[in-house]
């Protein structure tokens, strides 16, 4: 099989897990490129993991120009994520990028639309989605065990505020918002593909607690199925917690937005379910293996565009509804699944 031509655009934060992740399990890529407008985190990468020798790079353009790779990782600050994806794919390359894909649901379609047209493939590496509990609590949500899915709570409690002070992260240009852009799209995204329907409506409230950028925020929404649900995004904790809990009119589901904590519960079960069943088929992995064998064609992408638009659309109302103090509704059709 050959190996696909990889390059990274951006070397910073967690793209060094998908590269250990690579280089631990993932024998079919080739590095061929690296970019970052950093030299120490690009240099750092080439120290801490068996990549090669590829170009290192300040300029994403020129590298797709020079190299042009068979596919790219993209895991750079939040708002350039648009760009830097739609170019990618503009050179033939198939992409990978880390949450949000990106920051409005206007790029979220037009880059939807640029992997289409360029026939290939978008994935976003959101780590839950690719988890074995996932994959078999959407099949609870829709084989009439959890019954109508009426309520949905998503928690995260972190210490934000702090660990990211004086980074890219809390400046807005960057990041496109705080803590809810940011580690609670963990929990957000989770939300949506667990629940599997658009957004119509939501309302929320945001304190930035002196920052330029949300800090806590909590959000109430309804979708079009009919669920509704409730979110905290708390920024300025000691401690740390990031849950979901699923509520229908025959379960309840427990599980943590990056997989494995697993628990339903209910009268009509025999007893409560706190794993996948034996033989199970569908397996975890990581984004960079389904990447891959996306790439091959011997998988579909487990978190594809559909979700980066849903998640968009959730998070534009949201904002637009703490920066105007009213409720926001969606009215943009999401794309089938």
């Amino acid at each position: 099989m050959k190996a696909v031509r990889l390059a990274i655009i951006g070397c910073g934060g967690f793209v060094r897990s998908h590269v250990g992740a690579i280089c631990d399990h993932v024998k079919g890529f080739q590095f061929v490129g690296l970019v970052d407008t950093v030299q120490d985190h690009a240099q750092r990468l080439l120290d801490n993991h068996p990549v090669g020798d590829p170009p290192v790079y300040r300029d994403y353009k020129k590298m797709l120009k020079e190299v042009a790779p068979d596919a790219v990782i993209v895991s750079t600050p939040h708002t350039l994520h648009f760009r830097h994806c739609y170019d990618a794919l503009g050179a033939g390359a198939h992409v990978m990028v880390e949450k949000p894909m990106v920051t409005n649901a206007d790029d979220a379609r037009k880059l939807v639309a640029q992997a289409k047209a360029k026939k290939r493939i978008l994935q976003i590496a959101i780590q839950g989605t690719y988890t074995d509990t996932f994959a078999y609590a959407r099949k609870l949500l829709t084989d009439g065990t959890m019954g109508e899915l009426q309520l949905v709570t998503g928690v995260l409690a972190q210490g934000w505020l702090a660990g990211t002070r004086g980074r890219w992260r809390q400046d807005p240009k960057l990041a496109g918002g705080g803590q809810l852009y940011d580690s609670c799209a963990h929990v957000l995204s989770a939300m949506m593909f667990l629940v599997n329907s658009p957004v119509k409506e939501v309302f929320c409230w945001t304190d930035n607690k002196g920052v330029r950028v949300d800090i806590n925020a909590v959000g109430t929404v309804r979708f079009a199925n009919g669920a509704m649900a409730a979110i905290t995004s708390g920024g300025n904790c000691p401690a740390w917690k990031s849950h979901l809990t699923l509520q229908g009119d025959k379960a309840l589901m427990e599980i943590s937005p990056h997989g494995g904590d697993f628990h339903v519960s209910g009268a009509g079960l025999k007893k409560p379910i706190t794993a996948t069943p034996k033989g199970w088929k569908i397996p975890s992995v990581t984004p960079a293996r389904n990447f891959h064998d996306a790439i091959h064609r011997k998988a579909k992408p487990r978190c594809g565009g559909r979700l980066g638009i849903l998640l968009a659309d959730l998070m534009d109302a949201l904002y637009e509804s703490a920066r105007t103090g009213k409720p926001a509704k969606v009215a943009r059709r999401a794309p089938k699944e």
